[in-house]
């Protein structure tokens, strides 16, 4: 099994948002002074984090259902038309 690390590394997007509330854990800014403000701080980034986190799931699944289709013997891509019309009748 991978490591979180590992796995982290395949979804750089979600990695920095827990990066980001690590850096706000680890501050020892002035702007971090206040509990209310670091709580604030970090429910956005765990929002964001789930956001983040639910986008990569629904690309998965996305991609999986493409794969899918695509293996089906009666499924054709769309593609441009070669017709170039109908000729006009005199």
């Amino acid at each position: 099994m991978s490591t979180i690390t590992e796995r982290l590394a395949h979804h750089p997007d979600l990695q920095k948002r827990v990066e980001s509330i690590l850096d706000i854990m680890e501050s020892s800014g002035v702007d971090l002074r206040r509990a209310d403000e670091a709580e604030r701080q970090i429910i956005e980034r765990v929002r964001q984090m789930g956001h983040d986190a639910l986008s990569g799931w629904a690309k998965g699944r996305v991609e999986e259902e493409a794969k899918r289709v695509e293996q089906r013997e009666d499924w054709r891509r769309a593609g441009e038309k070669n017709s170039t019309g109908t000729a006009p009748t005199v």
